[in-house]
């Protein structure tokens, strides 16, 4: 569900065996297809408000035609979900990820349960069984191994696919936000959520310029990468790091020198010894989901731990990208605000 560097082990939920059925459900779909208006009209971004056909333009290159107002679609990855729902009504959904209903997870999850169709995505993302939801609009990140080998097996069935690489800074989340408003044909709701999100950021960045340190904190992101995997050291195209570094901070990862999303251990935290540490909860179980690492011995011996300066932030406000997290900015800015030598309970 979640990061580049994080699940490249997985294997792919894609079955070879099923390819049979797949390659019937694209040629009943092209069939279909050839039974509808033909894409005529403006489709350079220049169309009548509210017109379709249109031309959906990313990364500087033609991406997908939107025949129609999409009123059935697919969003196969959590991050996409939550940009769409800011947007669309949970009526206007065949299906979306289950992890959308868990509320560490996502901020949408009260609207994610009104839509009633709900799939695993990322590493088992079956292209079969979405073509079955007869979507008019499929809107998926392309991180996992599942998503990577759906994606051109959805295209090629002939349906509007809208694809993303990452969203790894504030800034990507405003542009892909828009590129979604784009083709669910809304635009001015896009605009006034990015709008407020510019505003938030504008605030915050007021804030942490009137701050007066002599060097920018280290911030040290703990966090799961799925069920049961333990803490993991958050990489820098994580959203977190891009978070960590709009409230003043410098990412303990990039500090240390790591590429990727890395597996922590106590001895590499130990040796970073960061002005900060946050843990992303996924499960409400705050701290305790960080035994394994706040039990040793040596965590109590960590600056960050001594002054008081842990924070638990849910998921959503920390590791996952949604418009929401331009609101963690400012409470990131508060974990960094120089040691009173007042221990913090972590999670306050």
């Amino acid at each position: 569900m979640l990061y580049r560097d994080q699940m490249k082990n997985k294997r792919s939920g894609f079955k070879p065996w099923r390819l049979g059925g797949t390659i019937a459900l694209l040629l009943f779909a092209t069939a279909c297809g050839s039974q509808a208006a033909p894409v005529t009209g403006p489709v350079d971004g220049k169309a009548p408000a509210g017109a379709y056909p249109r031309m959906i333009v990313a990364g500087g290159k033609h991406e997908v035609v939107v025949p129609v107002k999409p009123e059935r679609i697919a969003s196969l990855s959590l991050d996409t979900a939550e940009m769409a729902l800011e947007l669309a009504d949970p009526s206007r959904f065949v299906v979306a990820p289950r992890s959308l209903d868990n509320e560490q997870l996502s901020v949408h999850a009260e609207q994610g349960k009104l839509i009633g169709t709900k799939i695993t995505g990322a590493t088992k993302l079956d292209p079969e069984q979405v073509l079955s939801y007869k979507p008019d609009l499929v809107l998926m990140t392309t991180i996992h191994d599942g998503e990577k080998d759906a994606d051109p097996i959805l295209k090629q069935a002939g349906i509007p696919v809208l694809t993303f690489k990452e969203w790894g800074t504030v800034r990507q989340i405003m542009d892909q936000l828009d590129l979604i408003g784009q083709a669910l044909g809304e635009e001015e709701k896009a605009k006034a959520v990015t709008d407020r999100m510019k505003s938030k950021l504008e605030a915050v960045r007021n804030k942490v310029e009137g701050r007066k340190t002599v060097s920018k904190p280290t911030v040290l992101v703990l966090s799961p990468v799925g069920p049961n995997t333990g803490p993991y050291m958050m990489g820098p195209d994580n959203i977190s790091s891009d978070l960590v570094r709009l409230a003043g901070g410098t990412p303990a990862a990039e500090a240390m020198g790591l590429p990727r999303t890395t597996k922590a251990t106590i001895e590499q935290i130990i040796q970073a010894d960061p002005d900060c540490i946050l843990l992303s909860d996924w499960e409400g179980k705050k701290e305790q989901a960080f035994r394994e690492l706040t039990g040793n011995p040596g965590w109590s011996t960590l600056k960050a731990v001594k002054e008081g300066r842990v924070r638990v932030m849910a998921a959503k406000q920390l590791v996952n990208a949604n418009p929401a997290v331009v609101d963690s900015i400012a409470e990131i800015a508060d974990v960094l605000e120089p040691a009173s030598g007042v221990k913090k309970e972590a999670g306050a």
